[in-house]
């Protein structure tokens, strides 16, 4: 009797979780086994993410055309991660429900794009911000939306296309007004006069980062591996290399290997493996096992990495400089192993 009620209600549970959810996702709520649910959930990111991360990117590209090329791929590679933990808990909770699959990883895909800018670059962040707000309050100012981008000028000149800026302002022909950032909205007024015409927000913020000198310092690390190629999405040579570097990784004595998995960066101090799980070399599973921890616990930090060494010698129960020496040992046998590639 015990056996049939359980029955009945995991039934019940499975109807309920169908009803609530997007259709699209029916294979994974009524996959049989682990491995079924691990095919569905693979099949719902490569049909149904990626393609609309796409879409965020390219909007990436036009809201934030000061982004590098790793930028776009942490906001891929996080969403994605994100839409798979959410999905393992929506196949055993209704409180998890998802009625709009594609709009859900759209939002995702914002939130990541929003969390770049304000962790990567914070100082042009809080210009954004700041230049917003005078643009929307003051009246002698106006924000609106263009075809392609958001459009900034003086009150009157709203509907006006966006005229693109030369070179000839810069921080040596500015003015003592357009320099004075603590007046900043006689500066705003003062630089959008000299430019006479509307112009894009985006290309604004440029021109007003370089007359008040506020600029995001890039972090400089010794990372390995060193890469000057700016492309991996397309470079066959580029995933070849860290195809190959994935396996000698794999290769490293366990601390060694988590030492430097757990603090690996990208030349501007980013999450580095999401180049891994991003081309598909390493999936979530992998990259826990091979950071030493369970796929829960790497999910639960995966928006902390990459991770300083007090917090990774506390994972791995050692002192920090005994961190700071596992993974110095294992960039020099990478560094042996790897120089028939580059």
């Amino acid at each position: 009797m015990l056996v049939v009620s359980r029955q009945h209600d995991a039934h019940r549970t499975t109807t309920r979780l169908e009803d609530l959810n997007d259709p699209v996702l029916r294979p994974l709520i009524e996959a049989p086994d682990d491995r079924s649910r691990e095919e569905a959930i693979e099949a719902l990111v490569t049909n149904v993410v990626k393609p609309v991360i796409t879409t965020v990117l390219k909007r990436a590209r036009r809201l934030e055309p000061h982004f590098q090329i790793e930028d776009l791929e942490e906001i891929s590679a996080t969403t994605a991660l994100r839409f798979i933990r959410k999905l393992r808990a929506t196949v055993v909770s209704p409180e998890h429900a998802i009625e709009n699959v594609e709009s859900y990883v759209a939002t995702l895909g914002y939130n990541a794009l929003y969390d770049v800018r304000r962790r990567r670059y914070p100082e042009r962040h809080r210009l954004k911000r700041n230049l917003r707000y005078l643009l929307m309050r003051e009246r002698s100012l106006a924000l609106w939306d263009g075809p392609e981008c958001a459009v900034a000028g003086l009150s009157g000149w709203e509907g006006q296309e966006p005229v693109p800026l030369t070179g000839f302002l810069t921080r040596f022909t500015a003015t003592a007004e357009m320099r004075d950032k603590t007046h900043p909205l006689r500066a705003l007024e003062a630089i959008l006069g000299r430019i006479g015409r509307p112009v894009a927000f985006e290309a604004l913020i440029d021109v007003v980062a370089e007359f008040w000198d506020v600029r995001d310092v890039n972090i400089e690390t010794d990372d390995f591996p060193p890469d000057e190629r700016r492309d991996p999405l397309t470079s066959i040579q580029q995933r070849e290399y860290l195809e190959n570097l994935w396996r000698e990784i794999r290769e490293l004595p366990d601390n060694q290997r988590a030492a430097l998995l757990l603090n690996l960066r990208d030349a501007s101090g980013a999450n580095a493996l999401t180049l891994f799980l991003l081309l598909n070399i390493a999936g979530v599973a992998e990259l826990a096992r091979a950071a030493g921890l369970t796929e829960e616990a790497f999910h639960a930090r995966w928006d902390e990495l990459p991770l300083d060494d007090l917090k990774i010698a506390d994972l791995l129960k050692l002192t920090r400089q005994q961190v700071i020496n596992l993974r110095k040992s294992a960039r020099l046998r990478l560094a042996r192993r790897m120089t028939r590639w580059k």
